[in-house]
């Protein structure tokens, strides 16, 4: 490869990734073209953009990025995962492909601007969706007043029976 091809290479990989929040390093070896077709569509199906990079170009370009760091990470035959949307999603669905494919293993990433080790990349996957989340909180806020709201009926529904038992009571006199 020559260098000019190489310097465009590494341009490219800047303008790719220069904005992007969510990078997640993934190693692959060994896998079949099936198993890549299926990580394909499971990939785009969740908006993540995933490119096989040549760790070389892709270490020179962190490092022009300001984020060397995730460059040694690199090692064997490598592709960058990407999503500007939810980095739990991302994440998720990258350690759900890790698990059901052999070879294909999450070495580490960049995310919210913050490097992340596969240890930090395990936690963050078993945090709920964003939704799940947003549900939770929605009930959180909603259970007291729901709960206000059972006390006020009570209480009334109370006042209600002593004062038909009184109007009973007075029809009987």
């Amino acid at each position: 490869m020559s260098k000019a091809l190489k310097k465009l290479i590494v341009e490219e990989l800047v303008a790719d990734y220069k904005d992007k929040k969510n990078l997640v390093l993934v190693n692959f070896k060994g896998i079949d073209a099936q198993q890549t077709n299926v990580l394909k569509r499971d990939l785009s199906e969740k908006n993540i953009n995933a490119r096989v990079v040549k760790n070389s170009l892709a270490s020179i370009a962190f490092e022009k990025i300001g984020i060397s760091e995730l460059g040694q990470m690199l090692e064997a035959p490598t592709v960058v995962a990407t999503n500007d949307d939810d980095p739990v999603e991302l994440v998720k669905t990258l350690k759900k492909c890790s698990e059901e494919i052999s070879g294909f293993d999450i070495v580490g990433g960049w995310v919210d601007g913050g490097l992340m080790s596969v240890a930090d990349i395990s936690v963050l996957a078993s945090i709920p969706s964003r939704e799940v989340v947003l549900t939770q909180i929605v009930f959180a806020i909603q259970a007291p007043v729901v709960q206000i709201a059972s006390v006020f009926n009570a209480t009334a529904n109370s006042l209600c029976q002593v004062l038909h038992a009184i109007k009973e009571k007075k029809a009987e006199v």
